[in-house]
């Protein structure tokens, strides 16, 4: 009868001891998060201006095939400023429906802008490498079906209600190039 007693009291004994240690860890963890968790993310975007060389495109956009708003439709598109002001999400939808993604950032490493595009048809199209000339930004890709064939995509702000984009093909490794499509993004007004 002691022995089971006694048993009985280092049970619970013990059973306090763990309920103690096991508040103390959970104490010590919740000051140790507290202690490393920043009140606010940083926001190294913010303030890098090369970062926002592209916010000219930003906003909601119809779409047509000329710089007048009575050119034939092409679809609408949506541009946000995304992860802080880092990037540049593309929300596009033809006119008959089809819709793609693009995402669109400054890479410090390179120094240049990159663009990811993805359609609905499963097709991907990674624009690598970029340049500026004036305020048109110019991406370059070469992930064509051809060895010589490369892309290049032009974002040209008219104003702050018209951009024009101007896709471009070259078969000879940019000696020639050939328009593939030409749209105008007006800004919608509502």
């Amino acid at each position: 009868m002691i022995l089971s007693i006694a048993a009985g009291a280092i049970a619970a004994a013990s059973s306090a001891m763990s309920a103690q240690v096991t508040a103390t860890a959970t104490a010590s963890q919740a000051a140790a998060q507290s202690s490393t968790t920043p009140a606010r993310a940083p926001i190294p975007c913010a303030n890098a201006p090369e970062r926002h060389r592209f916010d000219f495109w930003i906003g909601e956009w119809d779409v047509t095939t000329s710089a007048k708003k009575d050119g034939s439709k092409g679809g609408s598109s949506v541009i946000q400023s995304v992860s802080g002001g880092c990037a540049l999400l593309e929300n596009w939808t033809s006119i008959q429906g089809g819709q793609g993604k693009s995402l669109n950032a400054y890479n410090p490493l390179v120094h240049e802008w990159q663009q990811y595009w993805i359609g609905q048809d499963g097709n991907v199209t990674e624009f690598r490498t970029s340049h500026f000339d004036g305020t048109s930004l110019s991406f370059l890709t070469d992930n064509g079906p051809g060895p010589n064939l490369i892309g290049r995509l032009t974002f040209t702000p008219i104003d702050s209600d018209l951009v024009r984009q101007h896709y471009e093909a070259s078969g000879d490794s940019g000696k020639t190039w050939k328009t593939v499509y030409d749209l105008y993004y007006h800004r919608k007004r509502n």
